[in-house]
């Protein structure tokens, strides 16, 4: 006779390594699952294209370049377009204390940060923000992105190649993107007639925009509209959102960064950096005005407001996507964004939060109906009082409307 105990031993072992052998299988799934495709909703015909729109991109210091996207490279590769503001130039750093004067710890990200971009089926940037520093060094980094076929905006050598748009066809649509930013160290970088630089658009109190710049952005924009399907413009937020302990900037719009030999320390989180400024309202309803489809910024290392302006939608800052730069690796918060267009048109907008691991800083996509990825979506809605977003699958859907019926005949 077999000892009661004995039994209840042997079937304990038992449940026990089928709840390990559960978990394990449990945990390979969810691993598959977040290094795989992303499991998008919406159903949409072979005309239609997708665009992932991605904050900023900042690789760097990496053996591997393209390691910081192992949990995304597939998501990213199955899109049509992926557009990215490139957080940094393309060209051999000199140092975290030389790289940009003042900015202690930014390093230029190096030539090899390209495959990076191929990787993640980058196939347009936006140039123009405020790390992009030194004309020389500039111009070096667009004949990277040139030499690998990647299309860029908001810098060149001169203004109006500055502010030349960046168009991409796919599948039949031609897709326009122009780039600004309203934040800059010197007036060295600002793109004149004579000598390169970047697109900026000034606000000197983060309420209005200064008119010159405001009729450039317009007439940009109008021209481009004549030559696309559909008009992308972003932008790359001021320094000192909100910070009443900070000086305006000056009457130069330099922002100047402090003289800080920090090479290392994690910057503070500034919660106030969640707030967007009138003026960037004022940047997204006169763009939408003069026809553009879609406004979105970066900059800030934070998620701030979306709202939808006139059927269109408005993503004031998505945040990081991924940013290898050592002092905000506690900024880890952002969202991407998914554009679906079909019949020259955008019909569904919809956001997943990201954020990137503690120990590697690889970039990596949060469901957001469940623990961090919900946390992100709940602070979405409460930045955004008005919005109605709602989770749709593993979406946060900002705009979504009636997909087009084909005709029969």
């Amino acid at each position: 006779m077999i000892n009661p105990f004995f039994r209840l031993t042997v079937n304990t072992v038992a449940m026990s390594f089928i709840i390990i052998l559960i978990t394990a299988i449990s945990s390979s799934f969810c691993l598959a699952e977040a290094n795989g495709t992303w499991p998008w909703t919406g159903g949409y015909d072979d005309n239609s294209i997708t665009l992932l729109l991605l904050g900023d991109f900042n690789v760097q210091k990496r053996d591997d370049p393209t390691a910081a996207l192992v949990h995304v490279r597939e998501t990213l590769n199955t899109a049509d377009l992926v557009y990215a503001n490139l957080e940094g130039l393309l060209v051999k750093s000199e140092g975290p204390d030389r790289d940009i004067p003042g900015k202690g710890g930014w390093q230029h990200l190096g030539p090899e940060a390209v495959l990076a971009l191929e990787a993640a089926n980058i196939q347009a940037v936006g140039v123009a923000n405020n790390v992009a520093y030194g004309p020389e060094n500039i111009m070096k980094s667009l004949s990277v992105l040139d030499a690998s076929g990647i299309v860029h905006t908001g810098a060149g050598g001169n203004i109006n190649e500055a502010h030349r748009p960046a168009i991409v066809e796919q599948n039949g649509l031609k897709i326009g993107f122009l780039q600004y930013t309203a934040k800059w160290y010197e007036e060295a970088q600002i793109a004149t007639a004579g000598s390169p630089g970047i697109a900026r658009v000034l606000s000197r109190d983060g309420i209005t925009i200064e008119p010159s710049d405001l009729n450039r952005l317009l007439e940009d924009i109008r021209r481009l509209r004549s030559q696309v399907d559909i008009v992308i413009v972003s932008s790359h937020t001021r320094d000192g959102q909100n910070r009443t302990d900070q000086p305006l900037q000056n009457t130069v719009a330099r922002s100047t960064p402090p003289l800080d030999q920090d090479l290392t320390s994690l910057l503070p989180v500034d919660r106030r950096l969640t707030r967007a400024e009138p003026y960037q309202r004022e940047f997204a309803y006169a763009a939408i005005n003069a026809g553009a489809d879609v406004v979105f910024g970066h900059g800030c290392h934070m998620l701030q407001a979306v709202e939808v302006y006139k059927d269109k939608p408005i993503m004031h800052c998505l945040g990081n996507f991924v940013s290898d730069w050592i002092r905000v690796r506690n900024y880890k918060d952002g969202m991407v964004a998914r554009v679906v267009v079909q019949g020259k048109e955008v019909k569904r907008v919809s956001l997943v939060p990201v954020t990137r691991d503690d120990d590697t800083n690889n970039v990596r996509m949060l469901d957001p109906s469940t623990s961090e990825g919900a946390k992100l979506f709940q602070e979405l809605k409460d930045l955004s009082p008005g919005v109605p977003l709602k989770i749709d699958g593993q979406e946060v859907v900002l705009i979504d409307k009636p997909e087009l019926t084909t005709s029969s005949d």
